[in-house]
């Protein structure tokens, strides 16, 4: 099942370009040391019209989502608290699931 794992950052104006380079540093390590089969992809976005407000895309694919997170993305989102306010979400991939509306149940087609 494909589902992310997203941890979306505002950080003030004087952090801007730090906390960039400190996102996109621990995309590029993350990607390096981790199984790509099960994290496929970590990405780094900017948004495109609030300077400093970013997002670090964790993309996983696993038997079941975890819910509530991973111990990697609950840690990442405690420690990226430094550069400003800091949202973690979990996001399911809706074509994996029956009806579009599995409430966090993976249901496989017969």
């Amino acid at each position: 099942m494909r589902w992310m794992e997203t941890i979306k950052v505002q950080s003030g104006p004087d952090k801007t370009e730090i906390t960039e380079k400190g996102l996109i540093f621990l995309a590029r390590e993350i990607n390096e040391n981790t199984d790509p089969q099960k994290l496929p992809e970590a990405a780094v976005l900017r948004h495109t019209l609030v300077p400093g407000f970013f997002a670090l895309n964790l993309s996983w694919n696993t038997d079941e989502p975890r819910v509530g997170g991973t111990a990697l993305g609950l840690g990442l989102a405690q420690s990226l608290k430094v550069f400003g306010l800091v949202d973690h979400s979990m996001w399911i991939e809706c074509s994996d699931t029956e009806g579009g509306n599995d409430h966090g149940r993976h249901h496989k087609k017969a």
